[in-house]
């Protein structure tokens, strides 16, 4: 699949190997390529979480797990090893009998612009045709972390959390701004349930050792107020000694 999107004209996961394929009957590439119209093999599948035409036929879930990004692309590929037979690289630092299957240079960097130009596009097909997703709900940029829900949209994020958990936080809770700086973030597409609690369970973690750190704090606030409490009584105790004991001669050093 990482070669196949590298591939000026991607052929998907059942697609023809030959050139020839693509190319009409005087030998030119078809000219769309990429989602092709032209070419029945790059539109294979149904508009569904199972492919697309925005994806060659390959599962946009599986695209969507690879980075979008050119530098990082090129590291992916960077990185390929196959059977000498194979390759286009050369074999430094690889095992015996393998190869590196780009070259490095300019091969890579055009091969990543393809991959990570056709992963956004698989990323925003599938952020715009599949149902429920996940969304990070964040506080705020001071937040250090967000919460998780699933929804179809960014406005059925922010009214899930307004209804279910919106009430529970306040100034007093780290990270939250107001109702006002609720930004909703789009993540991924939902898988389960269950992913909700691997998700939030980060910010859960960072909440319960605040407390425990606020509880120990105000255990020792209590220590410090109870001692600087017993401390200004005594003060205070000395001085209506003094006050009762003055002129009585109590207390009196007879050399002052």
């Amino acid at each position: 699949m990482l070669f196949d999107l590298t591939e000026r004209f991607p052929r998907g996961p059942s697609g023809k190997l030959r050139d020839r394929d693509y190319k009409d009957a005087e030998g030119n590439l078809f000219s769309e390529g990429w989602g092709s119209s032209e070419v029945p093999y790059l539109r294979e599948g149904q508009k569904s979480a199972e492919g697309s035409t925005q994806t060659a036929g390959w599962n946009p879930y599986d695209i969507y797990e690879l980075d979008h990004d050119d530098w990082r692309c090129a590291s992916v590929l960077q990185s390929l090893e196959v059977p000498k037979d194979m390759a286009m690289g050369d074999d430094w630092r690889c095992d015996e009998g393998r190869a590196k299957l780009f070259k490095v240079g300019g091969q890579i960097t055009r091969r990543a612009k393809r991959m990570a130009r056709r992963v956004r596009e698989a990323k925003k097909w599938v952020e715009n045709n599949i149902g429920t997703a996940v969304y990070k709900v964040n506080f705020g940029w001071r937040a250090r972390s967000g919460v998780f829900v699933h929804a179809d949209n960014k406005e059925g994020a922010k009214k899930q959390f307004e209804l279910f958990m919106a009430s529970a936080f306040n100034e007093h809770c780290e990270g939250w701004q107001g109702a006002d700086e609720v930004s909703i973030e789009y993540l991924r597409p939902a898988k389960t349930p269950l992913e909700l609690m691997a998700l939030n369970a980060p910010m859960q973690a960072m909440y319960r050792e605040a407390v425990e750190k606020k509880r120990a704090r105000i255990i020792e606030l209590q220590k410090e107020i109870e001692a600087m409490d017993t401390a200004e009584q005594i003060v205070n105790i000395y001085a209506i000694n003094m006050v009762a004991t003055w002129g009585t001669g109590e207390g009196e050093d007879i050399n002052v």
